[in-house]
């Protein structure tokens, strides 16, 4: 049955060569996944994630059921947004599982940046609901916070409170090691700050 389809698809459609042994290529690699002859689909999602996503509709139907091939599927699109830094394969995951924390933690901390470095101050508005969607996402990351107040200076440089207690909530929780004093400094810079204003209006 498969011989029978590939020869009809190869032999009667009018596209060009290379695109006719393009399709061949990719039905050939479903039925082989599908058969259990090719690399798992969690190999596949780290070595040639790329292959897996474009052939993600044809296997998720093939295999509605099978959770395995749905966790690799995630995992390619989530390695191919790390690496092109695209909002749309974290889109992509969500169109699967609604509720990844992780594609709507970045979906959010890739809006949120795009919304504080337009520059203008109702764009920070975005910025902040952009960035407290992603805290909310994962609740143990310090990052939205520090963004959290980044945002909120920017927005409105005589609020000390609300970013204050943004990069203090930030640095209680995981921070990479190369962000961390990023946010110390801020926090210091904005407590100098703060102090000037109020010995000024002493």
């Amino acid at each position: 049955m498969h011989h029978f389809e590939i020869t009809k698809i190869y032999s009667g459609s009018r596209a060009s060569p290379r695109k006719k042994m393009k399709k061949l290529t990719r039905i050939l690699f479903i039925i082989i996944l599908i058969k259990g002859c090719a690399p798992s689909p969690s190999t596949l999602a780290k070595v040639d994630p790329f292959l897996l996503v474009t052939n993600a509709d044809s296997l998720l139907m093939a295999r509605p059921d099978d959770s395995e091939l749905r966790a690799a599927i995630i995992t390619a699109h989530i390695n191919l947004a790390k690496t092109n830094n695209s909002v749309d394969h974290y889109k992509e995951v969500l169109k699967i599982e609604p509720q990844n924390a992780l594609a709507n933690y970045n979906i959010n901390m890739l809006e949120g940046r795009a919304h504080h470095m337009s520059g203008h101050k109702n764009g920070q508005w975005d910025a902040i609901q952009s960035f407290a969607k992603a805290a909310a996402a994962i609740d143990t990351i310090g990052e939205p916070h520090y963004w959290l107040g980044q945002a909120y200076e920017k927005k409105d440089e005589m609020d000390f409170e609300l970013p204050l207690e943004s990069y203090n909530k930030a640095l209680l929780m995981f921070l990479p090691d190369n962000l961390r004093p990023e946010v110390a400094a801020a926090r210091e810079a904005l407590i100098k700050r703060k102090k000037v204003y109020e010995d000024f209006w002493k």
